[in-house]
C-alpha cells in the first residue's frame, strides 16, 4: 500500500497539513482516500454507480476476489488492498 503526505492540498480544506492519503483503485482509477479503512459504500460512492443495484469487491491476486459490504470497513494500511472493482449485482428470481 502506498502512502502519501500532502503537504498542502487546497482540494482538502478544513484537514490541515501532512495529512496521509491511501492510494487506491476503484474500476481501473486511481484515487487518494483520506482514512485508513474503506467501506463498501464508500467504493461504490467513488466508481459513480448505484448503491442499491452495484457490489463492491476487493481485487485479490488468485482466482478469488472478495465481495465487501456496504458496511465491512476494509484496512487499506495492509498490503495488497488497494485495488477494487464495482460489478452489478445478480439476482435470481424464483
Amino acid at each position: 500500500m502506498r502512502k502519501e503526505h500532502n503537504q498542502n492540498d487546497n482540494d482538502n480544506e478544513g484537514q490541515g497539513n501532512n495529512h496521509e492519503f491511501y492510494q487506491i483503485h476503484v474500476d481501473h482509477k486511481p484515487h487518494k482516500w483520506p482514512n485508513p479503512t474503506i467501506t463498501g459504500a464508500e467504493i461504490k460512492q467513488l466508481a459513480g454507480v448505484d448503491q442499491r443495484t452495484y457490489e463492491a469487491w476487493q481485487d485479490i491476486p488468485g482466482p478469488d476476489d472478495k465481495l465487501i459490504g456496504d458496511t465491512l470497513a476494509v484496512d487499506l494500511s495492509q498490503k495488497g488492498t488497494e485495488k477494487f472493482f464495482t460489478i452489478k449485482a445478480t439476482t435470481t428470481e424464483g
